[in-house]
């Protein structure tokens, strides 16, 4: 008799935001006899907000449940025992009936068993996980210019678009941890990794810093078993210990909501209104960024100026410095001019803006394939920081997509066919039936050092870079060199 398949959701939130984060994780309690955690909901958190020049959200939500299972009305009688009997039962119900011919035909393979999930080795030499460093770079920067082009292809021409390559590079190696046959393949190979990429976590949780902070959780129900090794591994590797969910999902909804307001510092505190009656997993990952300018704007000096906006023009809100120290050049290939601001904790701002407004951004994205990309890279990482007269309006972009159409763009259709996700649950059948990913965008004049605006008179010969027309941009980690956002802006408003 058939076993009887319970639906699970699984939901994969991702949230992306810039700001100081100075809440502590929480201490998890202990797991129980049943392997499972028992959590209570914290109480109010005295977290201070802080004020903060640029502001990056992102948030992918994926809600994944039990694929339907059809049975015929006949009952089969299975040639094969079950995978845990032993080998002596096995031989009493033999599999092959073997016709004695000129030639007798022996079978040269056994009936499939239970998939093998092997975890990740949780030991890594600081060698080993240097150097998977580099080809975790190497990786995202090929992953961010996929995620690109497919977000590209979806989204509506001439509109804005912003999102977050390292977080959802976060969200796929942590479902990586998981995995197993052949979605452990079509992950590896979605994402640029090299197959059985060893010391991936280690090299992943390595890219926090300073500025880049990342924290995880796992909220599931009572009635469903997580493997052990996931959990072991989970712990080791993303300082989290899955923790059970009550069976009242107001309470349910109330703790998930004060943990995101906790690890936004507040900036967002309900970001769910209400929960699927059938949600038994939930993975939550949080991450802050501290990206603010290195030089200061003035604000004074901040007013409107001409955008063209696709066949027009507008006014907008457009900050400006005389002697602004940037790296810029113009790239043939691109028709483009190529420019970088300094932030802090190692982070960049890179503008690719069409060098006329005859040129369009269209092209541009089309002629940006990888090695046109990491060349650009290179040639900044060379350029020195010129004082540059510098024009570029303030940014503001709200950006959401479903997810599901960008992997499927990007060829990757584990999620709504064949997910196998035996290394982290024994329930078969999985389906990924909505994943959504949004992006929210700010930057102002704020800085990290306060500067005296000089008055400078504009030479003849002053270097001169404005942003005035549409333009791709991305915040770059140098000390990993990999983007941790990517976008579009054709309206700056927002």
């Amino acid at each position: 008799m058939a076993s009887r398949l319970t639906p699970l959701t699984l939901l994969l939130l991702l949230l992306v935001i810039d700001g100081a984060s100075d809440s502590s994780r929480e201490v998890m309690p202990e797991r129980s006899k049943k392997n499972v955690v028992h959590a209570e909901i914290p109480g109010p958190l005295d977290i201070q907000p802080t004020v903060n020049s640029s502001t990056w959200l992102t948030t992918t939500e994926a809600t994944v449940q039990t694929r339907p299972q059809t049975h015929p009305e006949t009952t089969i009688q299975p040639t094969t025992a079950p995978t845990a009997q032993p080998t002596s039962q096995l031989t009493e119900k033999p599999t092959l009936q073997v016709t004695t011919q000129a030639t007798t035909q022996i079978p040269t393979t056994l009936p499939p068993t239970e998939p093998f999930c092997p975890l990740p080795a949780t030991n890594c030499s600081d060698l080993e996980r240097k150097s998977a460093e580099g080809v975790l770079g190497e990786a995202l920067t090929d992953f961010s210019l996929k995620l690109y082009h497919a977000f590209s292809e979806v989204k509506k021409a001439e509109t804005n678009m912003a999102f977050s390559p390292f977080s959802i590079a976060s969200l796929l190696t942590h479902v990586l941890l998981g995995a197993g046959d052949s979605t452990k393949r079509n992950l590896e190979s979605i994402l640029s990794y090299p197959k059985d990429f060893a010391c991936v976590h280690q090299a992943l949780t390595a890219f926090a810093s300073k500025g880049v902070t990342s924290v995880s959780e796992i909220f599931h129900s009572p009635d469903l078993a997580i493997r052990d090794a996931f959990v072991n591994a989970s712990q080791s590797l993303y300082g989290s210990i899955p923790r059970v969910l009550s069976n009242n999902s107001d309470l349910n909804l109330e703790l998930i909501n004060h943990w995101v307001a906790k690890n936004t510092n507040h900036k967002i505190r309900q970001l769910l209104d209400s929960l699927p009656s059938d949600t038994r997993l939930i993975l939550l990952n949080a991450v802050y960024l501290s990206a603010k300018w290195k030089t200061t704007f003035d604000h004074k000096r901040t007013r409107l100026e001409p955008f063209h906006f696709k066949s027009s023009v507008i006014k907008v809100p457009m900050m400006s410095s005389k002697k602004y120290p940037v790296a810029h050049f113009i790239d043939p290939t691109l028709k483009a001019k190529v420019g970088q601001l300094q932030l802090s904790h190692n982070l960049s701002l890179v503008i690719i803006v069409p060098q006329h407004t005859k040129h369009h951004l269209e092209d541009l994205e089309q002629a940006l394939s990888p090695s046109v990309f990491k060349a650009i890279m290179r040639k900044l990482e060379m350029s020195r920081f010129r004082p540059t007269l510098l024009i570029m309006p303030r940014l503001k972009v709200k950006s959401s997509q479903d997810m599901l159409g960008i992997m499927e763009k990007m060829e990757f259709f584990d999620f709504t066919y064949d997910l196998n996700l035996c290394g982290l649950t024994e329930d078969p059948d999985l389906q990924v039936s909505a994943m959504q990913h949004q992006t929210v965008l700010e930057l102002t004049e704020s800085g990290v050092e306060a500067a005296a605006a000089s008055a400078i008179s504009v030479a003849r010969n002053l270097l001169i870079f404005d942003v005035q027309q549409p333009f791709l941009f991305l915040l770059w980690d140098q000390q990993h060199k990999f983007p941790v956002f990517m976008g579009r802006v054709y309206d700056p408003r927002g």
